[in-house]
């Protein structure tokens, strides 16, 4: 472990908006890299939860502390301390870590109980969301068969009438065009659409 840097007084600010006071850049450091930590590997979402983060971190920096002057035989002012007293305080910081990480559901047991909750979740969505796009698929064949019945309907009367019937029938090679530029095609991409609408839904879903 290398020397601390001393640059006076430090404060950091936890994940609930308190504040705690620091005795180095270690520490500072310490305390920052541990709540990173936590925010990437759980999701706090509760105010007493975003306490209890606080409160957790607080308590792994007193130990992280201890183990330092431990190590080193003398407190970060090099002032010597009852070893004994010292090893008894880091032990019932240690006891009310693992007890605040159980109930927060951050020890082994609960982290396996997560994982298998989010995998179930996971499939769970994934069953859903592979049904949507089933029904999505459907909808594109049924429309996609609809307009093309009615587009062989314009071919049929187009081949089977004169140039004033086609006309007035809206069968004429240029209006069959237009038609399918301005109806078929429109309405077939609104089927996609809404499906990628949804599919932002599921996108946010995984953030």
């Amino acid at each position: 472990m290398s020397d601390p840097v001393y640059v006076g007084t430090l404060f950091v600010r936890g994940e609930s908006g308190t504040e705690f006071e620091v005795l180095n850049t270690d520490e500072k450091n310490y305390f920052e890299t541990n709540l990173e930590k936590y925010k990437e590997q759980y999701r706090f979402e509760n105010v007493s939860d975003l306490a209890d983060v606080d409160r957790l971190i607080g308590l792994e920096l007193l130990s992280y502390r201890y183990t330092a002057w431990l190590m080193k035989g003398s407190d970060y002012d090099g002032l010597q301390f009852s070893e004994k007293d010292v090893r008894d305080h880091k032990q019932k910081v240690d006891t009310e870590i693992r007890l605040l990480k159980k109930n927060m559901g951050m020890d082994r047991k609960g982290r396996v109980e997560s994982e298998a909750e989010s995998v179930a979740e996971y499939l769970k969505n994934l069953l859903r969301r592979a049904g949507e796009f089933g029904v999505h698929r459907d909808t594109q064949i049924a429309e996609a068969i609809n307009l093309w019945n009615d587009l062989k309907t314009m071919i049929g009367l187009h081949d089977r009438t004169d140039t004033e019937e086609r006309l007035h029938l809206g069968v004429e090679e240029t209006q069959i065009i237009e038609w399918i530029r301005n109806v078929a095609i429109p309405r077939y991409d609104a089927i996609d659409d809404a499906f990628r609408k949804n599919q932002r839904s599921w996108i946010k879903d995984l953030t």
